[in-house]
C-alpha cells in the first residue's frame, strides 16, 4: 500500500492480539508475518479478501473480469470509494471511540484544573513531557 497516504489497504486483527512490533511479507508476496508483543507469530494473508487454494478456471476469469472493471472505472469517484473502503470490526471500532473519549476527557479535565484553580498552582504539561520518564544526561 502507499504508505503516504495515510490509509492501509487492509485491516488485519485478532481479538487477542497485542502490539504489534514487526511485520515481514513472504518471499512470493502472498503472505504477511507479524510479530507481537504477546510472543507470538501471526500469518496473514496479503490479500485479506482473496481465497486460498486452487481456483476454476470461472472463479479465475471472473476474478479477472471484475480486476479490469475496477480498473477500467476507477476514476469514478464511487468506484473509488468503494475499492477504499474497509469494514472495521465493531469491537475495535468500539475500543478506538472510546479511547478518543478518554483522551478528550482527561485533556478537558486538565484545562478545568488550570481555568478554575489559582494561577501558577497548577501547570500546563505538554503531550510530549508526560511521554518522557526520565532524561539521561
Amino acid at each position: 500500500f502507499q504508505h503516504k497516504q495515510g490509509t492501509a489497504r487492509d485491516i488485519y486483527h485478532t481479538k487477542r492480539m497485542q502490539r504489534v512490533f514487526t511485520i515481514h511479507f513472504t518471499s512470493d508476496h502472498k503472505y504477511l508475518v507479524s510479530g507481537s508483543d504477546d510472543t507470538n507469530l501471526r500469518l496473514w494473508k496479503a490479500q485479506a479478501s482473496a481465497q486460498i487454494g486452487q481456483k476454476t478456471a470461472r472463479e479465475e476469469s471472473a476474478l479477472q473480469y471484475r480486476q479490469t472493471l475496477v480498473k477500467k472505472f476507477e476514476h469514478l469517484p464511487e468506484v473509488k470509494r468503494i475499492s477504499k473502503s474497509r469494514k472495521i470490526p465493531r469491537v475495535i471500532k468500539k475500543q478506538t471511540a472510546i479511547a478518543q473519549i478518554q483522551k478528550e476527557s482527561s485533556e478537558r479535565k486538565q484545562s478545568n484544573r488550570i481555568k478554575h484553580s489559582k494561577p501558577g498552582t497548577v501547570e500546563f504539561k505538554s503531550e510530549r513531557q508526560t511521554t518522557v520518564i526520565r532524561k539521561v544526561d
